[in-house]
């Protein structure tokens, strides 16, 4: 099972973001989140919550308790989902017509 900060460094890798971006962006400074990643610190609950809320994830999860079986999206494959279903129809069929013949090259 991951620890928080196992699953805080794989978040935001996952995300392609440095230590020094995500402290950026939740307000936090980067040694913080060095030593939460190393396990030489652990954050506040609010932080906590900030961080899972940042993430999309519940905290039980951040905490590396819980892994839902549900995939995890990052965000760039949200925004190709969310490109996906805004297009007509016809060039949706030729993703798919793409994809399966990509799923069948060895």
């Amino acid at each position: 099972m991951a620890d928080f900060g196992s699953m805080l460094k794989y978040l935001r890798e996952r995300e392609g973001l440095s230590q020094r971006a995500l402290a950026s962006r939740l307000g936090l400074s980067v040694s913080a989140i060095c030593m939460y990643e190393t396990g030489k610190r652990h954050p506040r609950f609010e932080d906590e919550e900030t961080i899972a809320d940042f993430f999309n994830v519940d905290i039980n999860t951040l905490r590396g308790r819980v892994i839902s079986e549900e995939p995890v999206l990052s965000a760039q494959d949200k925004r190709i989902l969310n490109l996906y279903h805004n297009v007509p129809s016809e060039v949706q069929k030729a993703v798919q017509t793409l994809l399966k013949s990509a799923q069948q090259e060895p």
